[in-house]
């Protein structure tokens, strides 16, 4: 039974994690959008019933551009106060485990549930107390940590198998579409039928069951524990040379990250890490700038879309994304390089952005879920490479730099786009959507370089 029991944990590790946080974001996320315009709404237009639907009211422009400006507001404090722990986070993974990082988010995130819980079931309470709740998520790292800890921990467990190692992290990829599709169904059956306390209540109901899977069910793979024994090692001899032991935690863990990534390496792999850490950086760029205006597009005329139609329409995306990375991406592994598949993915994003910034009714719009399928596979062929260029006991300090990386999308795409939108509103919506489809065009560019430059040894390093 404990044999069977120790294959299954092999089998099923972060993915439950990754499903269930991500489930909440996509449960809250529009659930926090949707309050703060309500918020904003009855602040200008001071009518509970007229903002039931404000659409067609004078005033409407006004509520959208101030619910931007907040949302902008409410992704800056996320980001920056992202950026500390999501560099520290992963280097400390290396010695302390990734199941400890694992677990942080989802106990400030708890707090968060219950600010916002209170936000929306008080009408005396400033919509600006949202902005708390950001912070909140932010302090210990939020979505990136749990990307970098179970990235870092699937690579633990890989380590040797570079085409397992790619489709394991195409299946945790997908988790994350999976529980789009599920937490966007959920939110938007929550909201419309309970009212956004019972999202929030969902929010709060998932972190729990994250922290409980995570002490009773994973445990750190071997390899990493052999890697952290020998880094503890290093480390308790390092403080025991050293009769100045103050040095400050932050800066510790971040240099480790920064080396990683910045130290030399055979022949053109460092570059080809900086090429790919560049594209990681736009595809959060823009998933981040989507997901910051998409609400606000959609419920603007033409396309005038209900909370309700709203998360019909992100889980219908969802499904097909995580269909794209579950089903289609193995089967075309087969026949077709992973970097050819890469490219083709960036692609299709670039086509779904375009015809998204052209759609004026609900079926244009459902058709760029269809087009934008395979658009996750990039990211899945990125991570891959990533860590197969970097040696085991830098998997964590390596997806610890690349998640802060993702941490300052938050702030540059909220920005860029929820700056940008308010302007655009009154001549061409889209336009945001058609500056996402030139970012993925850089991206396709830096896949085609990338694949031309030489593969040499992924684990050879030169000493400075």
């Amino acid at each position: 039974m404990s044999s069977w029991k120790e294959k299954l944990r092999r089998i099923v590790t972060v993915e439950p994690v990754i499903f269930l946080y991500m489930s909440s974001s996509f449960i809250v996320t529009p659930a926090i959008q949707q309050m703060i315009i309500t918020k904003v709404c009855q602040d200008v237009l001071k009518n509970v019933s007229i903002c039931s639907d404000p659409e067609h009211h004078k005033e409407y422009e006004h509520v959208q551009t101030t619910s931007s400006y907040i949302f902008l507001q409410f992704n800056a404090i996320l980001s920056l106060v992202s950026i500390p722990p999501a560099i520290m986070l992963g280097s400390w993974s290396d010695s302390a485990g990734r199941r400890s990082v694992m677990a942080l988010p989802s106990v400030l995130s708890l707090l968060s549930g219950g600010l916002l819980l209170a936000v929306s079931l008080l009408d005396n309470i400033s919509v600006y107390w949202t902005l708390m709740a950001a912070a909140l998520m932010g302090l210990t790292g939020g979505h990136v940590s749990i990307f970098l800890s179970s990235f870092s921990y699937l690579a633990d467990l890989t380590m040797g198998s570079s085409s397992t190692r790619t489709l394991r992290m195409a299946v945790a990829e997908s988790m994350i579409f999976v529980g789009g599709t599920i937490g966007f169904l959920l939110g938007g059956f929550l909201e419309q039928e309970f009212g956004l306390q019972a999202a929030f209540g969902a929010y709060i109901g998932c972190h729990v069951l994250v922290l409980l899977y995570i002490v009773l069910w994973l445990r750190d793979p071997s390899v990493g524990k052999n890697t952290r024994l020998v880094l503890c090692k290093e480390e308790t001899a390092e403080s025991g040379s050293q009769e100045d032991q103050s040095r400050l935690f932050i800066l510790k863990y971040a240099k480790m990250s920064f080396k990683a990534v910045f130290k030399r390496r055979s022949g053109q792999e460092r570059m080809k890490l900086h090429f790919l850490m560049l594209c990681t950086f736009i595809n959060n760029l823009v998933a981040v700038g989507e997901q910051s205006i998409l609400l606000l597009y959609l419920m603007y005329e033409p396309r005038e879309f209900t909370t309700a139609l709203f998360g019909v329409f992100n889980s219908v995306k969802m499904l097909l994304l995580g269909f794209g990375l579950l089903g289609l991406f193995p089967l075309l592994m087969r026949c077709v390089k992973e970097m050819t598949l890469a490219k083709l993915s960036a692609v299709f994003r670039i086509a779904s952005y375009i015809l998204l910034a052209l759609s004026n009714n609900t079926w244009m719009v459902f058709l760029v879920a269809v087009v934008g399928a395979p658009s996750g596979i990039s990211q899945a062929v990125i991570r891959s490479l990533s860590s197969a260029i970097v040696g085991p006991d830098e998997q964590g300090a390596m997806f610890s730099f690349s998640a802060s990386v993702e941490a300052t999308c938050i702030l540059i795409a909220a920005t860029i786009f929820n700056g940008l939108y308010p302007l655009t509103l009154p001549t061409f919506p889209g336009m945001p959507f058609i500056i996402m489809a030139a970012f993925m065009l850089i991206v396709l560019i830096l896949l085609q370089w990338i694949s031309e430059l030489p593969s040499t040894h992924p684990r050879l390093v030169l000493s400075d």
